[in-house]
């Protein structure tokens, strides 16, 4: 798609309309060079005391047009740069709507921590109020913008005893295990599936542990409590019985994990066993996933799946008579060969086996997924369907004493729905909220991951990024291991801009 900008209040940018022509053109490519069958014009202005914008949508055979002139507000409440976001957004809704027939579920809302955008209006105006800003300036569904504002609400409540301690004191801990057996259709996580990487195990798994203890030597030097600690993936259910035992061992020598929430994410049937399930019980892991994404065993084939739902069924039986007392699940709706009358029928299959956590995702094609080229024209055609499920699955587990309690959203997704959290009471994974709300610091350990340094007042995030792969991560010339002094340097500066 071409883009061309007009831009004479120096507000919008152009990665500003890439957002909003991604709402409804998944996967789209933008260039200055690219033919004009496919143009987004923008131009807006300031005069005569308001703002004046003009917006050319053309789509192939069929072009869509809007303009407004609208008076200047520039109140606390909606400063000048909002006001000029919030115009062009709307004017390109008005002209999509034309050429697509639709309004997207979120509207203009492009980031993704939704709920941080409502809790920011919560903050100030209450729950009405915030509801009328969502649908009438953001153009959100009132379906979206009711679980929205639910959702902070209840992350807001979450995390209020972590403000109840100083800041700087709180971290978590993230550890990648970056290996599958084999790789989902849909996916496009960094992950090791040959034969060749995963025979690289081994050799990562001892890297991996002494990154966590050199992670762990710089928590106590900077005085830090641990909050969370969360294993993912990949699938870490790829290690065996006896390094998943080593790894928690390690864990509970490395860090005081009196009160830590600690999150293992099995992930796929396939890979899980009784013994792996006794050795995280052991291992004093709190909480677990088990992922079947959806209760259709053919739909679980077309995506590359390598388990049934029976699988899954049974692995869940097999948590509970180890003890494993809090487990997640996560379902995607969208997904190819699915319909709504079979995704409810999965969410209903899955909590007849009584999670105490539910991921509803939205199926998105990711970049470098098998499925990006072969159902790019998927995402439009079931978008409306998408949320349908994804509405029907929310009614159902609230229904069930479920309340959602953090969400994010992903480009390039069917419907440009939601990915959110479910819990029943007491059993929320606090690290998923402190991670997407960027409340503190989480450091992370192996390939893939990211330390996201936060400040006080959350204004400053600073990222730190390993090696991707596995093979660059064993390379000590591509990966020396985890930089202390980068977390000693923020952490003084944090301290300084502080006053202390």
């Amino acid at each position: 798609m071409r883009l061309i900008l007009k831009d004479k209040t120096g507000t919008i940018k152009e990665n500003y309309l890439q957002s909003l022509a991604l709402l409804y053109l998944p996967c789209e490519t933008f260039s200055p060079t690219e033919e004009e069958d496919k143009l987004l014009s923008v131009s807006v202005s300031v005069s005569d005391g308001g703002l004046t914008a003009e917006l050319s949508f053309k789509y192939y055979d069929k072009t869509a047009c809007a303009h407004r002139f609208e008076t200047l507000s520039d109140t606390p409440e909606e400063p000048f740069r909002l006001q000029v976001k919030l115009l062009v957004g709307g004017l390109f809704l008005e002209a999509a709507k034309e050429l697509f027939g639709y309004l997207p579920p979120w509207g203009i809302v492009t980031g993704i921590r939704p709920a941080k955008l409502a809790a920011d209006y919560l903050n100030k105006f209450g729950d009405d109020e915030t509801k009328r800003i969502l649908c009438e300036k953001y153009f959100v569904h009132p379906n979206r913008a009711d679980l929205c504002i639910r959702t902070a609400a209840n992350e807001k409540r979450l995390v209020a005893p972590l403000f109840e301690k100083p800041f700087e004191k709180m971290c978590s801990l993230y550890i990648s295990i970056p290996f599958c057996p084999s790789k989902c259709r849909y996916c496009s996580f960094v992950s090791a599936t040959t034969p060749r990487l995963l025979a690289l195990i081994p050799a990562y798994f001892e890297k991996l542990l002494d990154e966590i203890a050199s992670i762990s030597e710089t928590i106590r030097a900077l005085g830090l409590k641990l909050c969370s600690v969360y294993v993912g993936g990949g699938t870490p259910a790829v290690l065996s019985a006896d390094q998943i035992a080593v790894l928690t061992e390690k864990i509970h020598q490395l860090f005081d994990m009196t009160s830590v929430e600690f999150t293992f994410e099995a992930g796929r049937p396939d890979c899980i066993t009784i013994e792996k399930l006794q050795a995280l019980k052991d291992g004093g892991v709190t909480r677990i996933s088990i992922n079947t994404q959806t209760a259709n065993n053919d739909v679980l084939a077309a995506v590359g799946r390598k388990h049934t739902f029976e699988d899954y069924e049974k692995c869940m039986n097999d948590a509970r008579k180890v003890g494993i007392s809090c487990i997640n699940t996560d379902l995607i709706a969208g997904l190819p060969g699915e319909t709504e009358e079979s995704f409810c029928e999965s969410v209903r299959k899955v909590c007849q086996l009584s999670p105490e956590n539910v991921t509803v995702h939205a199926f998105t094609l990711k970049r470098s997924s098998e499925y990006k080229t072969a159902h790019t024209a998927h995402i439009d055609s079931a978008s409306r369907t998408a949320f349908e499920m994804i509405s029907s699955a929310g009614t159902f587990l609230t229904s069930l004493h479920y309340e959602p309690y953090y969400m994010y959203r992903q480009k390039n997704t069917v419907g440009n729905l939601d990915n959110t959290g479910f819990s029943l009471p007491g059993y929320e994974c606090l690290y998923n909220i402190y991670m997407m709300g960027e409340y503190h610091t989480v450091f992370a350990a192996g390939a893939g991951a990211v330390t996201k340094y936060v400040s006080r007042d959350r204004e400053r995030i600073e990222r730190a990024f390993c090696v991707k792969y596995p093979y660059e991560y064993l390379d000590p010339e591509k990966y020396p291991g985890f930089d202390r002094a980068f977390a000693e340097h923020f952490y003084q500066s944090v301290y300084e801009n502080n006053g202390q």
